[in-house]
């Protein structure tokens, strides 16, 4: 039951960052709020006021000027708002558009007008005329200072516009998040090389046999793992449960998610425990899935290199930002994919991210895409040369030579110009030394 609240918890948390509604609901409740409070602020202050901004029917000017402008600026900032997302789709590509609409700024810009629009009809309707007249000074007042903010708000609303735009700073908001899975994902970074070819894995359970099958009715993305309550009921029950699947991977209703391997108590909630602690979507996030931002960056490189575009200075930031990233996860090192109980006992064994995973999603595409490009294939051979340089895992250099390889057998019968392949070549030379 905790797993399952955990997961539903993760799936409100993810909906309510990509919903357009959420944060102008809020402050359209906190406007409510306010426009309450201010009307009893003034009944408290009755008769003790030196000052009295305006009459009742300036009083009424004022609300309704400001509320007017207000929600015509809100359908403004709405419009320019769907431009943009439209002119990013097109650009950078659909899979940028989560990070356009993640970003809070315009949601707190739609929220500041929506908010004022409903405060200054709130205390508006309060004003009265006659003998019996009635003009909330403080709220009249706090109704002008929000309607002057709301240039300060459309002022912002622009420049995060202008500024997100810009194609250095899409690529650095996604390798901000990719670097930030990669903390959460991979946190040996901590441990030295010889510390982490110390870490020794546990000892397997013996006596394991006549594996279950462990099935779910359900389909989408896993886009993450609640690893911790698989762990204790393993644990509990003195069972070894294989995942099939890592976030990112798609499941099919009815398909094998899992095998049972028990020795102990039988399991029987096993299959609903693993449902529980599958984060299931229609779509693939960053949560846990570390080549999808990867992938994004790839998406970006790939459209800037297509010939409606044609821009290969950002294919080469691309480049360099996975060229950081790859040369991070080699220091961090990857997991092995298997998780073991306080006694050292197997207990969870999943599927793991691949050295050879990596770098295809980073550079296949666009080594594919780039082969007629001279600058952008050189930066890629040079970041290659650069990451064998430092190379720490065998595995990650065996990788890289893999790619280094493919690469020259593109470019080989592509480049036109010899000064060009004599560029490409003196960089891959640092692969050649390791046919020697």
């Amino acid at each position: 039951m905790l797993a399952e609240v955990k997961v539903q918890i993760a799936r409100f948390l993810n909906r309510m960052q990509m919903s357009f509604w959420f944060i102008p609901g809020m402050v359209a409740v906190c406007a409510m709020l306010a426009g309450y409070g201010a009307q009893k602020l003034d009944l408290a202050l009755y008769g003790t006021l030196e000052w009295e901004l305006t009459d009742a029917a300036g009083a009424r000017a004022i609300l309704t000027t400001v509320a007017g402008s207000s929600i015509t600026v809100a359908g403004v900032v709405f419009s320019i708002t769907m431009v943009v997302l439209s002119s990013a789709s097109s650009q950078y590509g659909p899979r940028l558009m989560r990070n356009f609409i993640r970003q809070p700024q315009t949601k707190w810009v739609l929220g500041g007008y929506i908010g004022t629009f409903i405060y200054c009809l709130m205390v508006a309707a309060t004003i009265r005329d006659g003998e019996y007249g009635w003009v909330p000074q403080v709220s009249v007042t706090a109704g002008g200072v929000f309607g002057v903010l709301s240039f300060g708000l459309l002022i912002a609303f622009i420049n995060h516009v202008t500024t997100f735009l810009q194609a250095s700073q899409v690529i650095n908001d996604v390798a901000s998040r990719l670097y930030k899975t990669l903390e959460v994902l991979f946190p040996l970074s901590a441990l030295s090389k010889e510390q982490r070819d110390a870490v020794k894995p546990g000892t397997i359970p013996q006596g394991l046999e006549n594996p279950v099958s462990v099935k779910i009715d359900h389909r989408g993305f896993i886009q993450a793992i609640n690893i911790e309550p698989l762990l204790k009921q393993a644990t509990e029950h003195d069972a070894v449960l294989r995942i099939h699947f890592k976030p990112g991977d798609y499941v099919l209703p009815g398909q094998e998610v899992a095998l049972l391997w028990q020795s102990g108590e039988t399991w029987e909630d096993v299959e609903d425990d693993v449902k529980s602690a599958l984060l299931l979507g229609s779509e693939r996030t960053d949560d846990q899935d570390a080549e999808f931002a990867v992938d994004q960056l790839v998406e970006v490189a790939v459209r800037a290199l297509s010939s409606g575009i044609n821009d290969p200075f950002t294919a080469i930031n691309c480049i360099r930002i996975l060229g950081g990233m790859l040369a991070e996860l080699d220091e961090r090192g990857l997991p092995g994919g298997v998780i073991h109980d306080d006694e050292g006992k197997l207990r969870i064994a999943t599927q793991t991210y691949t050295y050879a995973g990596f770098l295809d999603a980073a550079f296949n595409q666009i080594r594919q895409n780039s082969r007629n490009v001279e600058s952008v294939s050189i930066t890629l051979i040079d970041t290659l040369a650069r990451l064998k340089e430092r190379a720490i895992s065998p595995e990650f250099a065996t990788e890289l030579k893999r790619h280094a390889d493919l690469l020259k057998h593109d470019v080989e019968n592509c480049y036109t110009n010899q000064d060009d392949l004599a560029d490409f070549m003196e960089r891959y030379d640092i692969f050649s030394n390791d046919d020697d």
